[in-house]
């Protein structure tokens, strides 16, 4: 089975995991945190918080060992939103094809993803 997971702030990434899962035949799974990330205090404190490699308890469906597992999620601050940093520990960075998403920058540690995908800008579609 094709899992695409997601974690989003503004749902940018929540669109992104639909069109990987209508391109690969696979099913959205959203990671949550339990974290109020909106507004502008938000926004800096997930910033703060992924800068310094922090990891926050991460909520989803776990994948089976045989699935096929992508990954959508923001670049915050050059690095993973703190949910998905524990996704990425949990789950294993060589079995997850990373799909990050970003208007101005790009993931500072791509290294160890079975497969590393940028959607940078207002074009938010993807061929995997």
């Amino acid at each position: 089975m094709t899992r695409v997971y997601y974690f989003t702030r503004t749902g940018d990434s929540k669109k992104i995991a639909a069109s990987v899962a209508a391109q690969t035949g696979g099913t959205c799974f959203e990671i949550r945190d339990n974290q109020n990330w909106s507004g502008a205090l938000g926004f800096l404190r997930g910033g703060r918080l992924s800068a310094s490699k922090k990891s926050l308890p991460a909520f989803y469906e776990a994948p089976q060992p045989d699935d096929t597992v992508y990954l959508c999620f923001p670049i915050w601050a050059g690095s993973f939103p703190p949910a998905v940093r524990t996704f990425v520990d949990e789950v294993g960075r060589g079995r997850i094809t990373a799909v990050s998403t970003a208007r101005a920058s790009h993931l500072a540690d791509p290294a160890g993803f079975a497969r590393v995908i940028e959607v940078i800008g207002p074009d938010k579609t993807v061929k995997v």
